[in-house]
């Protein structure tokens, strides 16, 4: 009997880490997650809040304002603030906060080199500022009234994102003194971060970008599906990207997370224990697991690693024969056709959600056998917005956007 209920446990606790599991961060909305390696730090619209295990719980050191980015520099804690605050220091885990001087504005990023600090600025000011006292004071760095969403160093050079003129990647290898840039292309709109693996910049857009001449000139790598005239009928707006182990991990808007083994080329979503597909502004992996932290209700999410891979590894045996087609037309009034094909004989679902979350209609629920099919959805008693269809076959899930406009 003993030996029994210990397999029972290990069972249950396998269950459990098979899927992403929800903390107990209540942060109203959530803004940013960073990582020290040892603790993860969540930045939400009600100041900081730290966890050093599980998310169990999720501690807070505030200060009360909306914390857009945080960095940590030995035992100093600096954050920027996406109102209109500026930048805000403490060196005692929280008990005291202090603003900085020369920057006012609202700031919607940080990065560190040897030399300086950096900000990227918005409403107010716009520009790269820099720090070279950590933080305390703060010098312009450049492009001067530009809305600057993200940054990043590699090596010594700084790379500015900025919804500028479209998208536009602007990188300076002198500390900010002179800034090139390099153009992400149609239907990018909103860069919202920027990542490096090594050998490839990535840019989350309106789509996924990538550049290999380290930002000089980019493609657009995945995420868009044009018609025949070049006009865009779907896109995945990329929030955050992050690689481990060879795989991409993204945070997509609206359809929660992905996974690639192919630098990007393709994606499997695997959104087990998510009731629904909440938009994820960002992650980040500390210690043995991955983490996301969710815009509305804030909360922060996790799962094994190690389960992630092999979570991956099944969905890239199975996806390909596994397709999930993009609506046509789309946008739509009031009738379109959703396609898709599934390998083996499966129970299907094919749900269609507003961007609530609420389920507005069933348009599969039983057994079928391998092969394609389609579906004709009619909207005429739904207002005109963004809707989500969402495809289960097994333990594979794949999700897309469709347009109703009367």
């Amino acid at each position: 009997m003993k030996t029994f209920i210990i397999f029972i446990i290990i069972l249950l606790n396998t269950v459990i880490n098979a899927q992403w599991v929800q903390s107990l961060l209540n942060s109203n909305l959530g803004r940013t997650l960073y990582s020290d390696g040892t603790t993860i730090y969540a930045g939400s619209s009600q100041g900081v809040y730290y966890t050093n295990d599980i998310g169990n719980p999720w501690i807070s050191i505030g200060p009360l304002r909306d914390v857009s980015f945080l960095i940590t520099i030995g035992n100093k804690s600096i954050i920027d603030v996406g109102s209109s605050d500026g930048v805000y220091t403490t060196t005692n885990n929280g008990q005291n906060w202090n603003q900085a001087t020369g920057l006012n504005g609202a700031v919607y990023a940080l990065a560190k080199n040897d030399d300086y600090l950096f900000a990227g600025t918005w409403a107010g000011i716009g520009g790269v500022f820099r720090s070279s006292d950590n933080g305390d004071s703060w010098q312009p760095a450049g492009l001067a009234n530009k809305g600057i969403t993200d940054l990043l160093v590699v090596g010594n050079t700084i790379y500015a994102a900025s919804p500028d003129v479209y998208s536009r990647i602007y990188y300076s290898t002198d500390n900010g003194a002179n800034w090139n840039y390099g153009s992400l292309s149609y239907p990018a709109s909103n860069v919202r971060s920027v990542f490096y693996d090594g050998t490839t910049l990535y840019a989350c857009d309106a789509g996924l970008y990538g550049s290999t001449d380290m930002g000089a000139t980019w493609q657009l790598k995945y995420g868009v599906t044009f018609d025949s005239t070049g006009y865009p009928t779907d896109i995945m707006l990329f929030r955050s990207i992050l690689r481990y182990n060879g795989y991409l991990i993204a945070a997509v808007d609206f359809e929660s997370f992905y996974i690639s083994s192919n630098d990007g080329a393709s994606w499997s979503s695997f959104n087990d224990g998510i009731i629904t597909d909440w938009t994820f502004v960002d992650i980040a992996i500390n210690g043995s697991y991955l983490w996301g932290i969710r815009e509305f209700f804030g909360n922060a999410y996790r799962r094994l690693l190690t389960e992630i891979v092999t979570s991956a590894d099944d969905a890239e045996n199975s996806v390909n024969n596994f397709i999930l087609l993009q609506n046509y037309p789309n946008p739509f009034n009031p009738s379109t056709t959703i396609k898709y094909s599934i390998p083996t004989s499966e129970f299907i679902t094919l749900k269609v959600f507003d961007v609530l979350g609420n389920e507005v209609a069933t348009l599969v629920d039983e057994l079928k056998s391998a092969g394609s099919y389609e579906v004709t959805w009619n909207a005429e008693n739904l207002s005109s917005g963004v809707y989500f269809y969402q495809l289960k076959a097994g333990n594979i899930t794949q999700n897309k956007k469709l347009i109703l406009k009367k």
